[in-house]
């Protein structure tokens, strides 16, 4: 094994994937370059929004702090009275972000006495200093974005009314205009948009908490589904081994008795009983191979033999699906494992007609060959992405090829070869 920097990541389902670090020669330039003008600001992103709410608002806070004495040293005129009083008012504002998500009231309750007093000092801040409006809005932002209930309303009212008497008592001429829109932009915009952001967000948690209890719900039946298929499959191994241990006690019977006095056809019966041997080993290695698989590719057990096809097809048609049969070529014995999986094709393709196609009317095509038995199972019903659970791999288990999907002329068709003999 190679020296190589391995990273393993752990992805939400729980699948380790493994990422080598010496893989540069599959990067090409155009990556670094994409690699360079983003990737850089989203790792940015994401460190930002994995950082603890309190340490991230103190952060806002200090470069509040920062911009407002930028502001303060750099655009309101030299002379202009009360800065000192204005540096205390913005370390003020400061505090109210720094506690915005911890104590949401609290800074609600300070951020518009402050902003108030900030707009009545002197005009010359409220003409050259925009960060505390920023602050005013943000605090409303985060009573809309983090609190629940009458709350909400009540802080809104309370904005409102000191919104109300901070413009009345400004130096400019104010209209009813100005008041509304004061309000309604200023107080009622924040939270109206803090609030559609949590609904939005509570709406996401609800999506994906769905989202993984329909995952835990799918993988229970699968599993559910595993365990039947197993049970079945242990039934149809006791059945192959107790017809075929039963098929070579009668053949090596009748065997013994003839091996006096017709050694020829004794052998011909010994033969047999070692065919019998060697079809039933055959078969048990295959159903020992389907208990090995992973749950995932399990399916529901098949049905004992092709042969009692028909009596399928009428509990079919006595659920609501008229089904006609067809056979091309002589009817045979099958082996019994492609015998199994023949009628296994069958019932689901019927099933999925039924369930979710919704048929009226399906065809069952069967047609016997020298080296394979093809079968065709068409409905009119529609065509959506019909789950075949497992029986695509248990065809392929049996040498065989399935394949399924919509007609041209409308319906749905499953097709199916199994060979009887060589591959197919």
């Amino acid at each position: 094994m190679s020296s190589a920097a391995v990273t393993i990541v752990v992805p939400p389902t729980g699948r380790l994937r493994v990422i080598l670090e010496d893989d540069a020669a599959i990067v090409t330039p155009d990556d670094e370059t994409r690699a360079r003008r983003g990737y850089r600001c989203r790792t940015m992103l994401a460190r930002l929004r994995a950082m603890d709410p309190f340490r991230a608002d103190l952060l806002l806070a200090a470069a509040f702090t920062a911009e407002a004495f930028a502001e303060l040293l750099l655009l309101v005129p030299e002379g202009t009275p009360y800065k000192g009083a204005m540096a205390l008012i913005i370390l003020a504002h400061a505090a109210c972000l720094g506690i915005r998500r911890r104590h949401t009231i609290l800074a609600a309750l300070l951020v518009m006495p402050l902003f108030m007093v900030g707009n009545v000092i002197d005009t010359a801040y409220v003409d050259n200093m925009v960060s505390p409006f920023f602050v005013m809005l943000f605090v409303l932002y985060t009573v809309g974005r983090h609190l629940e209930g009458r709350i909400v309303w009540w802080l809104t009212g309370y904005a409102a009314a000191w919104m109300i008497t901070s413009t009345s008592v400004d130096s400019s001429s104010d209209t009813i205009g100005n008041y509304v829109l004061s309000v309604v932009a200023l107080i009622g915009g924040p939270v109206l948009l803090g609030r559609v952001l949590r609904n939005r967000a509570d709406l996401n948690l609800t999506l994906r908490e769905k989202t993984l209890r329909l995952e835990d719900e799918r993988f229970e039946k699968a599993a559910a589904a595993a365990e039947e298929e197993r049970a079945r499959i242990a039934g149809e191994l006791h059945d192959v081994v107790a017809h075929a241990l039963s098929a070579m006690v009668v053949q090596a019977s009748g065997a013994r008795r003839l091996a006096e006095r017709d050694p020829d056809r004794a052998g011909e019966a010994f033969l047999a009983v070692e065919t019998s041997g060697r079809e039933a080993l055959t078969e048990i290695r295959r159903l020992l191979g389907v208990l090995r698989r992973d749950d995932e590719e399990i399916a529901l057990a098949p049905q004992p033999s092709l042969r009692h096809v028909g009596s399928l097809l009428r509990k079919v048609e006595a659920a609501g699906l008229p089904v006609e049969l067809s056979v091309e070529g002589e009817e045979r014995d099958l082996p019994i494992g492609i015998d199994l999986t023949a009628y296994r094709v069958v019932q689901e393709a019927l099933g999925g007609a039924i369930e979710h196609g919704h048929a009226g009317l399906a065809r069952v095509s069967l047609a016997y060959a020298d080296s394979h038995v093809d079968l065709e199972i068409a409905d009119d019903g529609d065509a959506p992405a019909r789950p075949l659970l497992g029986i695509r791999g248990r065809v392929v288990l049996s040498g065989g090829q399935l394949r399924a999907g919509a007609r041209r002329d409308g319906g749905h068709v499953v097709r199916a070869r199994l060979p009887t003999g060589g591959a197919a």
